[in-house]
């Protein structure tokens, strides 16, 4: 039970207020009449004694506020206690009209209007802020009044300059007033301390990292998970800002959540070598933003979705399955484009992405969706690339007849994915008129068929991927301008498998070992082998390496694979095409060596031995690469020439 305390200016209101105590059954473990000078050391005196809510008037409550974090409650007059100071003060001076001040802190009054008329007087009413103004408003005063109304400090400057006075007293009504609203605050603060209590419980009792902040963004509590997840104890980390403690959480996000723009967001935050999904969502109070809670949750946790909505993704198939952490890399470059990645799925805005055929665009656009406020909302793909013309209009913003916006069924593409992400893979194949039709809708929120129709209220983020940078297209006038400028803001470049050389090594194992276990063939690599691999261009990235992995392990006549039989191979499957006179050939995939020695080959009419001597090797060592290019048959017989 809240236990109360209850300063009084008079000795006299003790008992009065004792009275008061004992017939309303109140829990008071500190009732005494102080001083004002003493005011604050009593105060923490009566907390000693267990008091956790204090009664006090005038300038001692004002002085405990100040100087302390103890809840006071405010003696107040009542009117007819006021009303009967008056009537004293008139049948002190014997006046039909006297004039009269009332000097007080403004926390001890209560409405004053209407009382000259009611009591037929002149009445001055001044505030004090502090009780040492009182001497220099009482000499300022402009006409002497006849008597002045106020408290011990007031009525004893004022009987120093010759005034009379009456010293303003609380009658038992005000005193009761006052101890059963501290009654009533004792019961909402006991109430408060249960439900911190049960929400301590629930907090420390839960799977997740829970974290409370207050309006400003300051940390008031934590539970447990998070104590252990951070390593340290709570007393460390309440009053610290959210960033503070979690440097990888956006700070504009809380900003806006904790202002009412955004109603919730998520984002991955990595914390001692371990990826975790962060989700705030603001705390609401009578229409304000209190705060906000934010809680940690392992990204390898599979909890279960249970919209509706998210049940209807699935069976259609509009559902992202990558996250970030899906998506490998060893590469500083791929490793920063991430990160960027990870801030831009903070945003409602479209996003661009750019990368050769075969790079990883369908997984960043994937786990960018995963990693935003729409990770609920549908997910929808689709390629522009070989798709007819005529057909791109329908399949992006088709509406059967009778269908609601809010059920799939056959439409396009732009409405599947309402109130979600749509991937629009090779954006820059798309017709001006579907560029035209794309822009407003991202403009106006809402698919507009034709001028004359009503809307369909869409809500659709874009991410789209090109090959080539549309900058280009805008200037042949292939591309709309004021799309490519509300797609370039939040722009992604993939870096390709051969600007990641450590990424490219580390796929052909991941793709080599899928197809060795598959195929059971027990085939190993020399170091040539992955020297010649970073030398080749993969202009097709991850795709072309896992088909060339799969040729490569169904056709390996040796268990060794070397430089040569990778050479060979992509020489068969990749030949280099090349147009002469306006005809188109294929040439076998010549290497920059291959070049080289074919040209010193020439100048020196196929004598191998100047050729080696030239390039300060062997003639055994110049053969050898020769049968490793595919050139040795040309030059075979003159080696002494």
């Amino acid at each position: 039970m809240v236990k109360i305390g209850m300063f009084l200016p008079e000795e006299r209101m003790v008992e009065p207020a004792r009275k008061i105590i004992e017939e309303n059954h109140l829990d008071v473990v500190y009732l005494e009449a102080v001083h004002t000078v003493d005011a604050v050391n009593k105060a923490r005196i009566a907390v000693e004694a267990g008091a956790h809510i204090l009664v006090a008037r005038g300038y001692q409550a004002k002085l405990i506020k100040e100087y302390t974090n103890i809840p006071v409650v405010e003696i107040r007059f009542h009117a007819q206690e006021i009303g009967l100071l008056i009537q004293k003060a008139k049948t002190i001076l014997k006046k039909e009209h006297p004039h009269i001040a009332l000097i007080a802190f403004e926390n001890m009054l209560c409405d004053m209007s209407y009382m000259e008329q009611l009591f037929d007087i002149r009445l001055d009413v001044i505030y004090l802020k502090r009780i040492e103004e009182a001497e220099s408003i009482i000499a300022d005063f402009e006409e002497r009044p006849d008597l002045i109304i106020g408290g011990e400090g007031t009525c004893r400057a004022a009987e120093t300059m010759g005034y009379s006075t009456l010293f303003y007293q609380s009658t038992e009504e005000s005193l009761k007033e006052a101890l059963l609203a501290a009654k009533n605050a004792s019961y909402a603060a006991e109430s408060e301390k249960r439900n911190t209590a049960q929400f301590e419980t629930v907090l420390d009792t839960s799977f997740n990292g829970i974290i409370k902040v207050n309006a400003e963004g300051k940390v008031i509590v934590v539970n447990k998970l998070v104590e252990n997840l951070l390593g340290k104890n709570s007393e460390d980390l309440v009053g610290k800002s959210l960033t503070e403690i979690l440097p990888g959480i956006d700070s504009l996000l809380i900003e806006n959540i904790l202002s009412g723009k955004s109603e919730s967001y998520s984002t991955s935050v990595s914390v001692r070598k371990k990826t975790w999904m962060a989700m705030i969502a603001p705390i609401q109070y009578d229409n304000q933003i209190t705060g906000a809670i934010l809680s940690l949750q392992k990204l390898a946790d599979n909890s279960k979705k249970t919209k509706d909505i998210q049940g209807d993704m699935l069976l259609h198939g509009f559902a992202a399955q990558t996250k970030f952490e899906d998506i490998q890399t060893e590469n500083a470059q791929m490793r920063k484009m991430l990160e960027t990645a990870k801030m831009y799925a903070l945003s409602e805005h479209a996003v661009m992405i750019y990368g050769q055929a075969g790079t990883e665009d369908y997984l960043l656009a994937e786990a960018i969706h995963n990693n935003s406020i729409r990770k609920v909302g549908p997910y929808v793909s689709i390629n522009m690339r070989g798709m007819d013309k005529e057909h791109q209009m329908e399949e992006l913003f088709r509406r059967e007849a009778g269908d609601t916006v809010s059920t799939f069924g056959a439409k396009g593409a732009m409405i599947k994915a309402n109130h979600g992400t749509l991937f629009i893979k090779g954006i820059e194949h798309l017709t001006l008129r579907v560029q035209h039709q794309i822009l407003r809708t991202m403009l106006s929120r809402a698919q507009m068929r034709t001028d004359a129709q009503p809307l369909d209220t869409l809500d659709v983020r874009i991410i789209g991927s090109s090959k080539i940078n549309l900058k280009h297209l805008v200037e042949k006038g292939e591309f709309s301008e004021e799309l490519y400028y509300m797609l370039q803001s939040l722009v992604l470049e993939i870096p390709s498998l051969n600007e990641r050389p450590e990424d490219l090594r580390n796929c052909f194992d991941k793709e080599l070992k899928i197809y060795k276990e598959k195929y059971n063939r027990p085939l190993s690599v020399t170091e040539g082998a992955y020297k010649k691999l970073q030398e080749l261009r993969w202009t097709g990235n991850g795709i072309q390496l896992r088909s060339f992995c799969e040729r490569l392990v169904l056709t390996a006549k040796k268990r060794m694979i070397d430089e040569v039989v990778l050479q060979n191979l992509y020489d068969e499957l990749f030949p280099h095409v090349e147009e002469s006179h306006g005809e188109k050939r294929i040439l076998v995939y010549r290497s920059q060596e291959t070049d080289e020695l074919e040209e010193l080959l020439e100048r020196f009419h196929g004598n191998r031995k100047l050729v080696a001597e030239e390039l300060g090797i062997s003639t055994t060592t110049l053969w050898r690469r020769m049968k490793k290019y595919g050139i040795e048959a040309n030059y075979g017989g003159n080696e002494l020439l």
